[in-house]
């Protein structure tokens, strides 16, 4: 009699039972198709576009063209809380710099007119990017507020000079660049569009010693900056 009161039990309980793993399995499905990251990265990825405004220029010389930058690199994310969004970056990256720019002197004869030789220097530079980051995201949103302030340091590996001359005034006689360049940088939006400003804390041109002239002349940068990744 037992026996037979439990298949009878167990046949109206099966339709139950597969009910309920059923359900079980459908819960799990559904709990693994929307699995949060809890340990997500952002922003190691960066572009940036900038234009270049020379600070500091003695009468002499004077900014010409359109100085332009173009940067890119990784930056590795490190939060510091719990939610992820505060934390800090330190990156590699690789700069191009532009920068144009004319000589102005008075000629010997003072009848004649003044004299203005046109110079480009065009750098390529390794960057360290160092970052404070505070920001607005979170594992399932992608969109956000960022603001990040930050240090650079730059190494000069590589350039290519074109300055003025003529048979009285030689522009690489006295212009010389700096190998390593530091400085200060902010970057801050939205999304993906993003303001990006660098100010120099050391000289970009300064003179050969072996002149009497006195100059130091640093940069200003500001421009857009892209998180891609």
């Amino acid at each position: 009699m037992p026996i037979v009161y439990l298949w009878f039990l167990f046949l109206r309980m099966r339709k139950l039972l597969f009910l309920v793993l059923l359900i079980s399995s459908c819960a799990k499905a559904q709990s693994d198709s929307t699995f949060v990251d809890a340990r997500y990265l952002e922003d190691q990825i960066y572009l940036n576009l900038t234009y270049i405004a020379l600070l500091n220029t003695p009468p002499p010389i004077a900014q010409s063209g359109f100085s332009f930058g173009l940067g890119g690199g990784f930056i590795k994310d490190f939060p510091v809380n719990s939610r992820r969004n505060i934390g800090f970056g330190a990156g590699l990256g690789y700069g191009f710099n532009n920068y144009y720019f004319n000589v102005r002197f008075e000629n010997e004869d003072p009848d004649t007119e003044q004299t203005v030789l046109n110079s480009k220097i065009m750098l390529h530079v390794v960057e360290l990017p160092l970052e404070l980051r505070f920001r607005t995201s979170t594992a399932t949103r992608y969109k956000f507020w960022r603001f990040y302030p930050g240090f650079k340091m730059s190494y000069v590996f590589a350039e290519n000079l074109s300055l003025g001359k003529n048979d009285d005034f030689d522009v690489g006689e006295v212009v010389e660049y700096n190998d390593f360049l530091y400085g200060l940088t902010f970057s801050a939006g939205y999304n993906k569009w993003n303001i990006h400003v660098y100010y120099g804390l050391n000289d970009l041109l300064t003179n050969k010693s072996q002149n009497d002239y006195e100059f130091a002349i640093t940069e200003f940068r500001i421009g857009l900056v892209f998180y891609v990744f």
